[in-house]
């Protein structure tokens, strides 16, 4: 008699199935579960990712597949659950090694894949295990580099210093405060029209719906932010804001803090494999203070600010756009209390400096 073939499960090519999930993302025919477009931003990380799968394939000579696990025995099912981790151990350290990357980067790439495997099980009903779920990087994320209260005072009020800029640090320095006081995201920012901003008998105020999140930010705004719109009126067009590309900001804005002098050290620190290690410059030196700022600056540091300037959480949320019990927005809230805990001790220092009855610790 001969021997009965076993039955093979189907299987599918990942790399052409991730294919087929970036142009139903594209197309509009995958929403988020909010139920809105997938944005552009996104789509290029995924993009990315698929280049990444594309060469860790192409160097470990393999092809990437997902087995469909419909009436899977329990020895399938293990066979499945090594097959996972030994392709999470052996990517990750393709992007550890070959590429470079830190933990934080990685994390996201490997963020793209559980959406990737959820699309999957919960949009195509395939059967495909929940390994995916095991794709975890520990990573650390550092402080966000934020100006502090008197930074951006000297940048709105300083004279001298404006008049020391050429025209295009002028201009940066303009876009840079007005993006530090409505938190807007970049893109946010850039699409501003002076339709956005609202006139009434109380004052001026921003209100626009977000790119991102589709949510609708009103933003009161101050005398100095209207005089930097105003400057612009003519040269602008229909836009709020001249138009630069957030990567000709971050240049600039480095020479802009540079030029204000703030060159304290401060490491660049990013998590690697699970270990917050400094990132030293080309020349193998310790960062300073002014290369860590970016056009994400504005946002953070307008957070920050009105946090320290005492308005409620809730109402900063609002502002911002973050959720309820967002980690993201707890990090702004922990540096404002840094900064208050520092200009509370400073205060208790001066009110007793050279006048206090209580020895000092350790003294003579």
């Amino acid at each position: 008699m001969q021997q009965k073939m076993k039955k093979q499960l189907p299987q599918l090519n990942l790399l052409e199935t991730f294919a087929q999930f970036i142009r139903v993302s594209q197309s509009g025919r995958r929403l988020t579960p909010s139920g809105k477009k997938i944005t552009k931003g996104t789509i290029v990380n995924y993009l990315y990712a698929q280049k990444l799968l594309t060469e860790y394939e192409e160097k470990e000579k393999v092809k990437i597949r997902v087995q469909l696990l419909h009436r899977a025995s329990l020895r399938i099912l293990q066979r499945e659950k090594n097959y996972w981790q030994r392709f999470f151990i052996q990517f990750s350290g393709f992007l550890y090694k070959e590429k470079g990357y830190g933990d934080n980067y990685m994390a996201n790439i490997f963020k793209i894949l559980r959406t990737f495997f959820n699309y999957l099980q919960k949009e195509k009903g395939l059967i495909v295990g929940n390994y995916h779920k095991g794709f975890r990087i520990p990573s650390q994320q550092p402080s966000p580099v934020v100006l502090n209260p008197e930074q951006l005072k000297f940048l709105i009020t300083n004279k001298e210093f404006e008049d020391s800029l050429s025209p295009y640090l002028k201009r940066a320095k303009d876009i840079f405060i007005f993006g530090c006081t409505v938190a807007l995201r970049y893109s946010d920012l850039m699409r501003l029209k002076k339709s956005n901003i609202i006139e009434n008998n109380g004052g001026s105020y921003l209100s626009i719906f977000t790119q991102k999140t589709n949510t609708e930010i009103k933003v009161p705004l101050p005398q100095y932010a209207l005089q930097i719109a105003n400057k612009y009126k003519r040269k602008a067009g229909v836009y709020v804001l001249p138009r630069l590309s957030s990567t000709n900001l971050n240049l600039q804005v480095k020479k802009l803090m540079k030029a204000a002098g703030w060159v304290t050290p401060l490491p660049k620190n990013t998590s690697y494999r699970g270990k917050m290690v400094e990132h030293k410059t080309a020349e193998g030196e310790t960062w300073e203070f002014y290369r860590h700022i970016t056009a994400h600056t504005m946002r953070r540091t307008a957070i920050t600010t009105l946090l320290i300037l005492g308005v409620p959480e809730t109402v900063v949320r609002k502002i911002s756009g973050h959720a309820p019990g967002s980690k993201e927005f707890y990090k702004y809230v922990g540096i404002a209390q840094d900064y208050l805990n520092t200009e509370v001790k400073k205060a208790q220092e001066k009110l007793i400096e050279n006048h206090s009855i209580y020895p000092l610790k350790n003294s003579a």
